[in-house]
Formats: C-alpha cells, sequence, structure tokens
C-alpha cells in the first residue's frame, strides 16, 4: 500500500514546457536580460529562446506559467502569447522510466463490452 502514493507523486513531478512569444525577442541584449531574469525563479529547469520564442523546462508544484511570464514582463518586454504543455522528461532522469511504463498501461481503449 505504500507504493500507491510513491507511483502518483511521481506523476505530479512531470516537466512542463511554456513557450512564450516575446514582442522584441530578435534584440541579443534583450534576451540575456530575458534569459536572467527567469533561470533563477524556484522550479525552472532549462532556459532556451529559438525559433522566435522563449521555451521555459520548469516543475509545475514549484512555479507556474504565470510567474514566469511575470519575470519577463519584469524586464520591460511584452508577451504577446503563451502556452504549456507536458514535456517528456529528460531520459537520463531516473523517473522517466517510471512514468512512461505507469500510465501506458492505462491507454489501450480497445476493450470490446
Amino acid at each position: 500500500m505504500n507504493e500507491e502514493p510513491d507511483d502518483a507523486g511521481s506523476r505530479l513531478s512531470e516537466t512542463m514546457v511554456a513557450r512564450i512569444e516575446i514582442q522584441a525577442l530578435g534584440d541579443p541584449a534583450c534576451q540575456t536580460q530575458i534569459s536572467e531574469a527567469v533561470e533563477p525563479l524556484e522550479g525552472v529547469i532549462e532556459v532556451k529562446i529559438e525559433k522566435g520564442a522563449l521555451h521555459v523546462s520548469y516543475d509545475p508544484l514549484a512555479t507556474t506559467e504565470k510567474k514566469i511570464e511575470q519575470a519577463v514582463r519584469s524586464t520591460g518586454n511584452t508577451v504577446k502569447a503563451a502556452a504549456t504543455d507536458t514535456k517528456t522528461p529528460h531520459p537520463d532522469l531516473p523517473t522517466s522510466a517510471n512514468i512512461e511504463k505507469g500510465p501506458a498501461e492505462k491507454t489501450h481503449d480497445d476493450k470490446h463490452s
């Protein structure tokens, strides 16, 4: 019985990814300023700027997309759009195998009634 709470807890630690479009993101000085504002937030795992947007991997139990957007706005920049999605954890994280194996069995909807 002790295993069930541990399994549920591991699913809650799934990494989220926020994709935030920022008005002046093309400016290298602006990119540095935004990265320096977002990286220190608790729960932020990785910050990348590519394909015209800021991509932030984070722990949803430690921070939120709204806090990340606030950090961007604190630099004086305007957020044009934002979206959040789950991200498959990095393969080198030990919990990724546990997360993948647990829900995979439940995905069969081919049962005949």
